[in-house]
């Protein structure tokens, strides 16, 4: 069997945080590796844009493979994708101690700026530039509003579904997310969960509602999502929507649990725990004291 195809698999096994002190450059010879086999490079990118790994030569490998045209365009996609997870955290957590930031300021920057250049290239396969759209959201700009409209405007399933990823993390989209929340294609309602969850929008609780009653007939990505979500959109009544799945999963628990059954009763105690943290910060503000 291929080396490089068991050096990835070896450490898909594992959790991050347990790789070798050379998972680095195991992830990034694969990656750079042309003729190695197309999926493993695919999983090495996906790998290649985890914060255990990231740094500057990292997003400057895996930005040269997403705008190098010689190159598979699933393979362009995902390492452009792979370096959402930087620009997030960059974003959120700014550079006041940028040991801490995964990427330089400088190389933040100049992802931001090829990104968006990627995007005007009207020459760019349709799958890379819905996937540049995709990463670069992860830390908004002016230009993503009119960019996620257009997408979602667009009469092409998969562009419409770009945009509803997209409003994740673009705001000024509720009237679309609620839209979303009708669809019959569940990879769009998963978003649109997604999306209203991280907006905290109440006119969804409805959707959310009816998915978690009726949870065992739903897809259970989708169930998850609507777990997640749950405590944001409906605080008041969320106990007791997910306090039964809850309860039936921990009794399946003898039996072998599937990946996404493993992810749902992550999801549930996830969800639990924000709502604790929510309901403290309520008593917090009413026990504050006046002048």
């Amino acid at each position: 069997m291929d080396k490089t195809r068991v050096d990835i698999a070896v450490l898909a096994g594992l959790d991050p945080w347990d790789w070798p002190e050379d998972a680095a450059d195991t992830i990034a010879a694969v990656v750079r590796d042309k003729n190695a086999d197309r999926d493993v490079r695919i999983m090495a990118c996906e790998m290649a844009g985890d914060l255990v790994v990231m740094n500057d030569d990292m997003a400057e490998m895996l930005l040269n493979v997403a705008a190098d045209e010689t190159e598979d365009e699933e393979v362009r996609g995902m390492a452009a994708v792979a370096l959402g997870a930087a620009l997030e955290y960059v974003d959120v957590e700014g550079f006041e101690e940028p040991e801490d930031a995964p990427i330089s300021e400088a190389m933040f920057e100049k992802i931001q700026k090829t990104l968006h250049d990627l995007y005007l290239d009207p020459k760019l396969p349709k799958l890379v530039r819905r996937r540049v759209l995709e990463a670069s959201v992860r830390a908004p700009q002016d230009w993503h509003e009119e960019a996620v409209a257009s997408a979602y405007a667009s009469k092409d399933a998969d562009w419409r579904l770009t945009a509803v990823f997209c409003m994740r993390w673009v705001s000024g989209f509720e009237k679309q997310i609620l839209e979303a929340l009708k669809s019959k294609d569940d990879t769009i309602r998963y978003e649109a969960v997604s999306a209203a969850g991280m907006w905290g929008i109440p006119e969804a609780a409805p959707v959310i509602r009816k998915i978690l009653r009726a949870w065992k007939d739903e897809d259970l990505a989708l169930v998850t999502a609507a777990v997640e979500a749950a405590p944001y959109v409906m605080q008041d009544e969320a106990q007791g929507l997910l306090f039964p799945i809850w309860e039936e999963m921990r009794r399946e628990q003898e039996d072998f649990l599937g990946e996404e059954e493993e992810e749902l009763l992550d999801a549930l105690e996830e969800a639990f725990t924000t709502l604790e943290g929510l309901s403290g910060l309520e008593e917090d503000d009413g026990d504050g004291a006046g002048l």
